[in-house]
């Protein structure tokens, strides 16, 4: 999450603080970089985004999408698909998401079926940055999930001496004490304990937030009460446990899910992507990928919407190939991984989610069209559907002059509500019998 930097801070930068919206280009920003300040873009647009990006728990197994923070082409300057903030030769860039921290929180807790967001509160009135209130809700849907059954309870090893047995017997402990002239036997037993390393990790991921975020409402009154139970466990001031204790640690298949909670935690603490008193020379700041987010989205709102085998080309290794050798059958050749498989024997639509504007002066981007036939040819796919993000009343052309007719699919372009009732009835509307 931190990367260096050697040059020293340019002193004509008009501001400190650079805020852009993500997929906007530099015509739509709120103010345009003058002098220096695209040297220092540049810079950023250089960083590889993989250390910043915070989305592992969301992701699943597969290999995350790398693209670049910024780009620029003959319009200037364009964000691309990452929320966040990077803090570069003692400047920062704040990527805000152009539709509202509401509606990132809520693709969350869709992902995650947990509540992330508050009852009592809205992200907009509560204290701290944009970026501050994204993450703090990335580590609660972690956290939430990981605790819907159980907290972080992992045996620790105990060993007891005395005249009666507590646990199991130690023979060869035992057998050194008496030739040391002891009378008493070892034991040992396992004990539950919420002290454990998961625990403390969590623990100062909360300090860490709490520190950022006025009140206690950013928590939640579930989230409120475990660290309740977590905090009185491991103390007011616990230690800081290392990753491989973590990583270590005794679960069980009902805790298994704190592994991935604490080490967010102690990636937060650690790498303290939120500070603001980092020397000119440094680089860093934490980053969500915002079009993976909707992808998961898009695919939680699917399976809610039809009742056939729904499947996550990426994460569950479904793929196709788009060639194959006459000579050698098993050579193959263009491996595709769709985001949505529909059915299966035979596959009855396939979706591919895109985080960005359906319609104006491009339409539909060549290579999305060529990519949505060649998932729908090579999967046999009567129906393949590229989902967008909607916001705006006006239908596109691309999707009202739909359907359209390829060689052997109907291909949709089609603008999902944001929010995840309207999502799920539009696509069940889409994939009716």
């Amino acid at each position: 999450m931190a990367q260096r930097a050697g040059k020293v801070a340019p002193q004509d930068l008009s501001s400190d603080r650079f805020v852009i919206d993500d997929l906007t280009s530099e015509r739509y920003w709120e103010r345009r970089p003058v002098g220096d300040e695209h040297d220092w873009l540049a810079e950023i647009a250089e960083l590889s985004p993989e250390g910043f990006v915070l989305n592992a728990q969301l992701q699943g197994d597969h290999e995350p999408t790398i693209e670049p923070i910024l780009t620029r082409d003959v319009d200037g300057w364009r964000a691309g698909r990452y929320i966040g903030e990077i803090r570069h030769d003692g400047r920062t860039l704040e990527i805000r998401p152009r539709l509202g921290i509401d509606t990132v929180i809520e693709w969350i807790s869709t992902i995650l079926k947990v509540q992330v967001l508050p009852r009592a509160a809205s992200s907009s009135s509560e204290t701290g940055t944009v970026v501050t209130q994204l993450l703090a809700a990335l580590w609660r849907a972690s956290v939430l999930t990981a605790g819907q059954h159980a907290l972080p309870r992992t045996g620790v090893k105990v060993t007891s001496h005395g005249l009666a047995v507590r646990g199991r017997l130690d023979v060869s402990a035992t057998g050194r004490r008496r030739a040391a002239g002891h009378r008493d036997v070892v034991s040992t037993r396992v004990v539950r304990s919420y002290d454990n390393a998961p625990a403390r990790a969590v623990i100062l991921a909360d300090r860490y937030f709490d520190q950022r975020l006025a009140g206690d409402r950013w928590r939640g009154a579930r989230l409120h009460d475990q660290m309740a139970v977590l905090r009185q466990a491991v103390g007011a001031r616990p230690t800081s446990p290392t990753l491989h204790e973590i990583r270590t640690a005794r679960y069980s298949p009902i805790t298994v899910k704190w592994r991935r909670a604490a080490e967010l935690s102690w990636r937060i603490v650690n790498d303290d992507p939120l500070r603001v008193d980092a020397s000119d020379d440094s680089t860093h700041g934490v980053l969500i990928d915002v079009a993976e987010l909707w992808e998961m989205f898009v695919l939680h709102c699917v399976g809610l919407a039809t009742e056939l085998p729904v499947r996550h080309g990426t994460t569950e290794h479904v793929s196709g190939h788009l060639a194959r050798s006459s000579v050698d059958p098993t050579r193959t050749l263009g491996k595709l991984y769709p985001d949505v498989l529909v059915g299966e024997d035979p596959v009855a639509a396939v979706i591919d989610a895109k985080y960005k504007r359906l319609g104006g002066r491009r339409g539909v981007d060549r290579e999305d069209l060529y990519q949505l036939h060649a998932y729908a040819t090579t999967f046999d796919a009567p129906r393949g559907m590229l989902a967008y993000p909607s916001v705006d009343p006006v239908v596109p052309d691309p999707e009202r002059n739909g359907p359209w007719l390829a060689a052997s699919s109907e291909l949709s372009f089609l603008g999902l509500p944001t929010a995840k009732d309207a999502c799920v009835a539009k696509l069940a509307t889409y994939l009716a019998p």
